[in-house]
């Protein structure tokens, strides 16, 4: 549409200002309403869902891991067992070897899915956590001016009842400005920045490399060579030259095997519910944690030589469920359970044991039944 009008004679046209958007202040309820936004309360279900899922990939992907490198560990003990008897193949060694190639193949175009998941669900939470920020600023700029007008309103008396209200600022145009430049912040992040440090995605690393390498395997990398410079994530056991700090450093120098005690340093024994700090990644039993930490103040972490220091006020923010040492504790007691199966068969084996003669059996002390591992 022209800019540019006639009059009514018809004669000249007269040029028009230019448009304005109309900026009208908030009423009291719309106020109400944005600031039920700056609370989150319209996306607590969302949040829920994104918190779910973040937990079912890291489950996912360690679950098809765990299955990979117990059927790799089959495969092996098969393969040792045929060598040291000098047989041939057995099927199930055969079978092993045909499948193995193929299975690994689909977990890792999987893990490579879920990798790239997880990274959706972090994005889509740090989009979450600027809108708030941003409705939050959105509120505060309404609420200032509202308060600013009912001074004006009070100073002009009723002299000036007639005039209209101060100009209000374009909330719209404001949240635009707002979204654009936390836009613009977050693009400029690099990986390691938007995921090497997250929780989330350290968790997810956790989960994944403890399902791969096991508790005989190499430590899990420093998140600086999570992913490459060009900002590709790194899913493989060999991280060696990767990121943008390769080099001849000590740094680089592979740790062959990390030993991890699953016993709590508060109670000294094996932990159920372990908690891990996300700053100083030590792990502790839950309920000891809180016993330990005083209703008000902080305390300084139980484990010998560390100067972090905990506060109960902040247990949600500083600590998370830690599912990795959960799934270690227990591989550990399963491996427990059948140490104690195989030490009782070896006690087993004397004069006392069942001794057959023909085709019938001798007393002797009673078998044993089989222990059921739960």
């Amino acid at each position: 549409m022209s800019r540019r009008g006639i009059n009514r004679t018809g004669n000249s046209s007269t040029e028009l200002p230019e448009y304005e958007p109309p900026a009208c202040p908030l009423t009291d309820a719309a106020r109400r309403k944005l600031h039920d936004l700056s609370n989150n309360r319209s996306t607590a279900a969302y949040q829920q869902q994104i918190n779910e899922s973040v937990r079912l990939l890291g489950f996912s992907v360690g679950d098809i891991h765990e299955r990979l490198r117990v059927q790799r560990e089959e495969l092996a003990r098969l393969k040792a067992r045929r060598e040291e008897k000098g047989t041939e193949k057995s099927e199930d060694e055969q079978r092993l070897e045909a499948h193995l190639p193929e299975l690994e193949e689909r977990i890792n175009t999987l893990t490579a899915a879920s990798e790239q998941a997880i990274r959706d669900m972090i994005d889509r939470r740090a989009e979450l956590e600027d809108e708030d920020a941003m409705f939050s600023e959105l509120y505060d700029t309404a609420s200032a001016e509202a308060a600013q007008q009912r001074q004006v309103d009070v100073q002009r008396g009723e002299q000036d009842d007639e005039q209209g209200p101060q100009a209000a600022t374009s909330l719209i145009e404001l949240y635009k400005e707002l979204r654009h430049k936390k836009d613009t912040e977050y693009t400029e992040m690099s990986a390691h920045q938007r995921y090497a440090l997250n929780n989330d995605y350290a968790g997810f690393k956790k989960l994944w490399h403890d399902a791969m390498a096991c508790d005989e395997g190499p430590p899990l990398p420093d998140a600086s060579r999570w992913f490459t410079s060009d900002g590709e994530p790194i899913m493989t056991a060999d991280v060696k030259g990767a990121g943008a700090g390769g080099g001849d450093d000590d740094d680089d120098i592979a740790v062959e095997r990390e030993v991890k005690s699953i016993n709590c340093p508060l109670t000294l024994q094996p932990m159920k519910d372990p908690y891990t700090n996300r700053n100083c990644k030590h792990t502790f039993e839950k309920a000891a944690l809180l016993e330990y930490l005083p209703m008000r103040g902080e305390s300084q972490c139980p484990q010998a030589g560390c100067s972090q220091k905990f506060t109960r006020a902040r247990f949600d923010h500083e600590f998370f469920q830690d599912q990795a040492m959960a799934r270690r504790i227990k591989r550990v007691r399963l491996a427990q359970q059948q140490q104690e199966m195989m030490d009782d068969e070896d006690e087993g084996d004397g004069d006392d044991e069942l001794r057959v003669r023909g085709s019938q059996a001798v007393p002797g002390r009673p078998l044993k039944r089989e222990r059921r591992i739960e």
